[in-house]
């Protein structure tokens, strides 16, 4: 993923953000600021991402934040008419591929207990719960949600 990518990335975030349950952040939010946020955080190197594509739709993307620890974070989202079909497979392998290449032990993300699919695809592609943050995402309406932590070991040391 380039910074030219980011509006598309974003777009997407917002369509999954207005769904309500997948992801923490919540809709509406500020797409051109969030869009600026992407791109300057692709172009400094604090993040790196892939997409996956349909043509030239954009199915899902990948970011790995954090780049600077041993375990970064990574966050995934794939659009509700491509779920189901390997494209969250396929983008987590990339991910690995990338921590084994870059010297990182593992991988870390933060999920919602709720998220079911999430999960088993999570625990399919190697990661496992390692810890629950209670109250750890805050919702505009004052209420906050837990989220489970997984971790995928993805380099021998």
């Amino acid at each position: 993923m380039g910074e030219r990518d980011a509006d598309a990335s974003i777009a997407l975030l917002a369509d999954v953000a207005r769904e309500g349950d997948y992801v923490a952040t919540e809709w509406p939010f500020d797409v051109e600021a969030r869009a600026r946020a992407m791109r300057d955080a692709l172009l400094e190197r604090r993040c790196v991402g892939w997409l996956a594509l349909d043509g030239r739709t954009v199915a899902g993307h990948l970011t790995i934040f954090d780049l600077e620890l041993e375990e970064p974070e990574l966050g995934m989202i794939v659009d509700a008419a491509y779920r189901g079909r390997g494209i969250g497979r396929a983008l987590l392998d990339r991910a690995a591929a990338w921590a084994r290449a870059n010297d990182r032990p593992a991988l870390r993300l933060r999920v919602f207990p709720d998220n079911d699919r999430a999960r088993a695809l999570y625990r399919a592609s190697g990661y496992a719960e390692i810890a629950v943050e209670p109250a750890a995402i805050a919702r505009r309406d004052g209420t906050a949600r837990d989220v489970i932590v997984m971790r995928r070991p993805v380099a021998d040391r």
